[in-house]
């Protein structure tokens, strides 16, 4: 068994265990809760995960690389 096989197993298996624990659990019904526990829930304020992340600021990166001749040359390039 080589690594590429192993590796295939082993995350085939930790996915297959989650979907399995994923479709054998209950899902939650508001209607279990306590009525005065649901107004309350409504009345929260909701809170936003995802936030807005300004526009990125680029920076550059330069590395020396030979040519074909063996000369050094200078490769820029634009990063986030």
């Amino acid at each position: 068994m080589n690594r590429r096989s192993f590796l295939t197993a082993m995350f085939g298996g930790v996915a297959a265990t989650a979907v399995g624990s994923v479709i054998a659990s209950d899902a939650a019904k508001a209607s279990d809760l306590p009525l005065d526990l649901t107004t309350k829930l409504d009345e929260a304020p909701a809170e936003f995960t995802q936030y807005y992340r300004g526009p990125r600021r680029r920076r550059q990166v330069c590395t020396v690389t030979r040519d074909r001749f063996g000369r050094r040359r200078r490769v820029c390039r634009w990063v986030y």
